[in-house]
């Protein structure tokens, strides 16, 4: 790649961004959604793995309104993978947490995801993932700097 001024590389850039959403998207589709779930529903067993959270804050997490985000959550509870709960300080706040079946879930959707990436390092040439890891977390910074999703 060629060094160029900011704006000289718009083009390339988004080509290869677009590049990389369409690659994780076959990743996901392929390899996340054959466990049944829908890629919202893989994210959000995701964003409870380590702790219960508040609907607002799922909702914050997945970048989804809370409308969506409800019948996300509504459809993992009716499957047996969350538990919905008022918060008994605040009974206008739903807690959502994971069941023992979500848990497990989330391990075996968490183990795609880690053999995945441990193809993708074993892929990337010697010496140059962290180089890597720093351009993508550059890319992310600028990403969430710009707030494309935002209001």
């Amino acid at each position: 790649m060629t060094q160029c001024q900011p704006d000289c590389c718009l083009e390339e850039l988004g080509k290869v961004v677009q590049n990389l959403a369409r690659t994780l998207q076959i990743f996901e589709r392929g390899k996340l959604t054959r466990h049944g779930f829908t890629m919202s529903q893989c994210y959000t067993l995701f964003s409870l793995q380590h702790n219960a959270l508040t609907m607002n804050q799922v909702s914050e997490k997945m970048n989804l309104d809370t409308s969506t985000m409800t019948r996300i959550v509504g459809t993992l509870e009716r499957d047996g993978y969350l538990l919905r709960e008022r918060w008994p300080e605040d009974r206008r706040v739903i807690m959502v947490s994971l069941t023992s079946k979500g848990r497990q879930a989330a391990i075996e959707l968490t183990e795609e995801v880690k053999q995945f990436y441990h193809q993708i390092l074993q892929a990337l040439p010697e010496g140059q993932v962290e180089n890597v890891l720093d351009s993508v977390t550059m890319l992310l910074r600028a990403f969430e700097q710009v707030r494309p999703f935002c209001c």
